[in-house]
C-alpha cells in the first residue's frame, strides 16, 4: 500500500484491521489541519497538542468498533472539537489527594508480569515497549502512568504531583519526546503502542 497516495477511506479500513502505519499515517496526514483549527477554537498549544493526542489514542482504541462509512476529515474535526469541549468545560465534584512530598520516587515498575498479553506476536513490541518506559526518570515514569494508564486529566496530575498544570504538560510531552527517540517511533504509533499496553495490563 502506497501510503502516499493512497485514500482516507483506505487508511481508515486498514485502521479497522489493526495497521499502525496507517494509522500512523492518518495521524500525520491531518495533524497540522487539526492543530490549525484546535488552535482557532483554543489557543493554547499545550492543550491542543494534547487534545490531538487523546482524540487519535480513542480512535486507536476504539478501532474494532469504527462505521465503515466514514469520511474522515470532518469525523476528525467534529471529534477534535467534541474533545476539546469536553476537556475544558468545568468539571464538577472532582476531587483529588495532594501529594505533598516534593522529592520522591516513582515505585512503580512497569512490568510484563502484570500485562496479560492477548496476542503473541505483539508480546515482543511491548516487552520493548515497557523496556523504554523503565528507562525514563521517575517523575517521568509517574506521570506517563498517571496520564495514559489512569487516563487522570492534567489538572489532576498536577495536584497529585505537585507541580504546574503547565508543568505537567511539559513534563508529559518530555516523556513522549524521550520515549519516541529510545524506540525510534513517530508520535501517533508510539500513542496507539500505549494504549494496547494499557488494555493489556487494565483490561
Amino acid at each position: 500500500m502506497d501510503l502516499l497516495t493512497v485514500s482516507d477511506t483506505t487508511l481508515w479500513t486498514a485502521i479497522q484491521q489493526g495497521d499502525e502505519q496507517a494509522f500512523a499515517h492518518l495521524y500525520d496526514r491531518y495533524f497540522e489541519r487539526l492543530y490549525e483549527y484546535g488552535m482557532r477554537l483554543h489557543p493554547n498549544d499545550d492543550v491542543v497538542k494534547d487534545v490531538i493526542q487523546e482524540l487519535f489514542i480513542k480512535l486507536w482504541t476504539n478501532k474494532d468498533n469504527l462505521s465503515t462509512s466514514v469520511d474522515a476529515r470532518p469525523y476528525l474535526l467534529v471529534a477534535l472539537r467534541g474533545t476539546l469541549y469536553n476537556r475544558l468545560r468545568p468539571r464538577r465534584n472532582a476531587v483529588v489527594v495532594a501529594f505533598n512530598q516534593q522529592e520522591h520516587d516513582f515505585l512503580a515498575h512497569f512490568s510484563t508480569e502484570h500485562a496479560y498479553i492477548k496476542k503473541e506476536q505483539l508480546q515482543a513490541q511491548q516487552q520493548q515497549l515497557l523496556q523504554a518506559l523503565n528507562q525514563l526518570n521517575a517523575r517521568q515514569k509517574e506521570i506517563l502512568y498517571l496520564r495514559y494508564f489512569e487516563e487522570l486529566d492534567y489538572e489532576q496530575i498536577a495536584v497529585i504531583m505537585g507541580i504546574s498544570v503547565k508543568g505537567a504538560y511539559k513534563l508529559v510531552a518530555r516523556a513522549l519526546k524521550n520515549m519516541r527517540e529510545l524506540l525510534g517511533l513517530s508520535t501517533a504509533i508510539l500513542l496507539a503502542q500505549l494504549a494496547a499496553l494499557k488494555t493489556a495490563i487494565h483490561p
